[in-house]
C-alpha cells in the first residue's frame, strides 16, 4: 500500500515539474519573439533552457526517486509538459503575441508623429 502511495506522490511531483518546465519554456518563447531574426540568441536561449531542464529533471530523479527511472515518472513529466502547452501555453502565447504587436504598433505610430519623432531623437 505504501509503495502505491509513494508512486502516486512521485507521479504528481513529476507532473508538476513538467508543468513548471513548460511555463519556463513559454518564457523562453518571449525572447524568441523579441529577437526573432537573430538565430544565435534563439539557439543559445534554447540550449541553456534544455541544459537547465535536464539538470533539474536529473536532480528530481536523484532526490525524489532515488535515481530510479520508471515509465510512470517519464510519462507524468511528458503529460505535464503536453498539458501545459495545449492549455496554459496556448493562451499565454496568444496573450504575449497580442501584447508585443500592440506595443510595436504604438511605438511605430509614435515615431511617425511630429511629437514622437522629437521625443525619440
Amino acid at each position: 500500500m505504501f509503495a502505491s502511495l509513494i508512486g502516486g506522490a512521485l507521479f504528481i511531483k513529476f507532473f508538476i515539474l513538467g508543468l513548471f518546465l513548460g511555463v519556463c519554456y513559454e518564457i523562453c518563447k518571449i525572447f524568441d519573439l523579441i529577437f526573432k531574426h537573430n538565430i544565435w540568441i534563439t539557439n543559445t536561449i534554447n540550449f541553456v533552457y534544455f541544459l537547465t531542464a535536464g539538470t533539474i529533471f536529473c536532480s528530481f530523479l536523484i532526490n525524489f526517486a532515488n535515481g530510479v527511472i520508471g515509465f510512470y515518472i517519464i510519462f507524468a513529466f511528458v503529460i505535464g509538459c503536453i498539458l501545459e502547452q495545449i492549455s496554459i501555453g496556448f493562451f499565454f502565447t496568444k496573450f504575449y503575441k497580442l501584447l508585443y504587436n500592440s506595443f510595436t504598433k504604438i511605438i511605430t505610430k509614435t515615431k511617425t508623429t511630429k511629437f514622437g519623432s522629437n521625443i525619440l531623437r
